[in-house]
């Protein structure tokens, strides 16, 4: 089981393992310490109602998303929502 120190000692886990130890990993760990695809993002980290009142609902926008993971772009990010609402 993975814990959010592990994903802290700087290696980067394939995303079958964060998908299955997802309930155990904080968000925000996972957005700055391992390399996420936009499909993972919108599935686990956006925050579509990010008015719910959570005081950490800011993270989970878009732009917060990219911020960290520079490799995704915001056209990923739609084209990942469009794709995941089909299911």
């Amino acid at each position: 089981m993975l814990t959010d120190d592990d994903l802290l000692n700087n290696y980067k886990y394939s995303i079958e393992e964060l998908e299955k130890n997802i309930k155990n990993l904080n968000k925000k760990i996972l957005l700055v310490t391992q390399h996420l695809t936009a499909e993972f993002c919108v599935k686990y980290i956006l925050d579509m109602d990010i008015d719910n009142g959570s005081e950490d609902s800011y993270i989970y926008d878009i732009d917060y998303i990219i911020y960290f993971q520079r490799h995704i772009t915001e056209s990923d990010m739609r084209i990942a929502i469009k794709q995941i609402k089909l299911f």
